[in-house]
């Protein structure tokens, strides 16, 4: 059950893009009623350089908490690959508010049961790849742990990690997880790697590994 919708809106209150000062707002829908629990004032830096997109999506990510349905006028494609890497249903949309968050609730839901159904009938094959995705052709890759671990039942972080840290041919690995696995600090510290962690729900966390 969808609970939250995030929205990026300007200084009056319209639906807005992603280039420029805005808020986010987080709705929650009470009978009939959408009702705005959280506000944060937001400014993205220049969308134009990879290390501010990725800030831009880490800041996003840590805004919207537990809520992991996002709406904006327009998101620069980046940005939309790397929340939904991380799992955050992204909407471009304009319009009328509360018509728009009627919409998405009522898409969100439907999609969830079709998931629900697939998955009780084992006519799913949504195994994940086992290898990170790589963003552009400049070395960055992303890796949803959380959905892989989902629909690959066990695997583990070091079969899915190891190959691809030892084989060292990234620039940077941003990984989407419940938990930061407990063997990663000691075996980043053997390969010369750094890693900073930030967390962005109660069971969510973005490990973020470079070369030092």
């Amino acid at each position: 059950m969808i609970k939250e919708i995030a929205m990026y809106v300007n200084n009056l209150g319209e639906i807005t893009d992603l280039n420029k000062a805005g808020f986010i707002k987080i709705f929650s829908k009470d009978n009939d009623k959408w009702n705005i629990i959280k506000e944060i004032s937001f400014e993205f830096y220049t969308v134009q350089e990879r290390e501010d997109i990725r800030l831009d999506t880490l800041n996003i990510s840590e805004a919207l908490e537990n809520c992991k349905v996002f709406v904006a006028k327009e998101i620069p494609n980046l940005i939309y690959m790397m929340l939904d890497s991380i799992g955050v249903s992204t909407w471009k949309m304009e319009g009328n508010k509360n018509e728009i968050l009627d919409y998405v609730l009522e898409k969100e839901e439907e999609e969830a049961e079709e998931i629900k159904l697939i998955e009780a009938s084992k006519l799913s094959d949504k195994k994940q790849r086992v290898l990170p995705i790589e963003i552009g052709s400049n070395g960055y890759y992303i890796l949803n742990l959380k959905e892989l671990q989902d629909h690959n039942a066990g695997i583990t972080t070091k079969q899915v990690l190891k190959p691809f840290l030892n084989d060292n041919k990234f620039n940077e690995l941003i990984l989407n997880c419940s938990h930061v696995p407990c063997w990663i600090e000691g075996e980043l510290e053997r390969l010369n790697l750094t890693f900073e962690c930030s967390k962005t729900g109660q069971n969510d966390y973005i490990v973020i590994i470079n070369h030092i």
